[in-house]
């Protein structure tokens, strides 16, 4: 199959705020940032040896995507970050490895927060990054590394949450080819669009593939819900940052309640079923002292009212969303 029917990824200059927002942001088209990062510290300072010096100790999560797909990130296997850059900067086929691990997203400002100097988490072509918002025991971590090389890539995926995703290169070249959401009946996760004959069968359902490569300096944004997978050119060195703006976050906000809702109600059903067994309990027992101190009816209540008052606001924002347009 020819390049010729790969639809080439649009650049603009990074400085351009304004038509990035209009033209990309808003519509949430994909496009490739010259020059977003090419006065940042990490340009001049981060490489191997960088790292192997410095972070060299640390144990980073490693990913393993043909065989063990998304894995959780506390689940990923770690190793030192030394022997990673080791194997990484051979940029060979390693033999020692069924499939070579990929350190495809360490979040490093926990472990080493200073790195966040070099880089400029602001990105000042987007406005305000609502993750910044969250509180604390449910944020985001919103800028991830990733170290990679030719022999190691992330299949095709979508980012969680709908995001939007700015992946910014620091060393190397790495390529990258998208589906828009609107041609998901074509594609799926762990698909390699850069083998010939799956992007023959995906041209062939009816979907557009876009490409692009991205060079040491520039970044590549990725706008909610559209499907990527990135390949290495030898050696890279990336860094990935997460932003929801005012626009996007009531679809974050939904996502977010899709994934701890299910986890909640198998709680609340496992409360159903303890609070039956104590009503029969209660006929022959007292209930606990712990039921009276820990004000269990007070909290029920609460949290009845806290769910009214949720669906209230829900009920009161879609029948707004209705009315507006069925005027337009």
């Amino acid at each position: 199959m020819s390049n010729k029917n790969i639809n080439l990824l649009e650049s603009i200059d990074a400085g351009d705020a304004m038509l990035f927002q209009e033209k990309y942001l808003m519509n949430e088209k994909p496009v490739i940032l010259k020059g977003m990062g090419k006065d940042w510290p990490a340009i001049r300072r981060w490489s191997a040896d960088f790292f192997r010096n410095n972070y060299g100790h640390i144990k980073v999560p490693v990913c393993y995507y043909k065989t063990k797909q998304q894995e959780a990130y506390k689940n990923q296997i770690k190793m030192r970050l030394n022997e990673y850059i080791n194997l990484a900067e051979k940029n060979a086929p390693p033999d020692d490895y069924a499939e070579p691990p990929y350190l495809g997203g360490w979040i490093y400002h926990k472990e080493a927060p200073e790195l966040l100097d070099d880089i400029d988490m602001t990105l000042p072509c987007f406005p305000e990054n609502w993750l910044y918002k969250l509180p604390i025991s449910i944020s985001i971590p919103p800028t991830n590394l990733i170290i990679g090389y030719q022999y190691v890539s992330s299949p095709l995926h979508t980012d969680s949450f709908f995001v939007n995703s700015v992946l910014t290169m620091i060393a190397g070249v790495k390529k990258a080819r998208m589906v828009s959401p609107s041609h998901t009946f074509a594609v799926s996760n762990g698909l390699d669009l850069f083998n010939p004959n799956v992007a023959k069968n995906v041209l062939e359902q009816g979907a557009e593939i876009f490409e692009g490569t991205i060079s040491a300096g520039d970044a590549f944004y990725i706008p909610p819900g559209w499907w990527h997978n990135v390949i290495n050119i030898g050696f890279t060195i990336a860094v990935q940052n997460l932003h929801v703006d005012t626009h996007r976050f009531p679809l974050f906000e939904q996502q977010m309640r899709g994934f701890v809702l299910p986890i909640l109600s198998k709680i609340e059903d496992l409360g159903v079923e303890a609070r039956k067994e104590i009503s029969s309990a209660e006929q022959t027992l007292s209930p606990p002292p712990s039921h009276k101190t820990g004000d269990f009816i007070k909290h029920e209540k609460n949290y009845i009212m806290l769910l009214k008052k949720s669906t209230e606001k829900s009920e009161s924002f879609l029948d707004n969303y209705y009315e507006q347009n069925s005027i337009k």
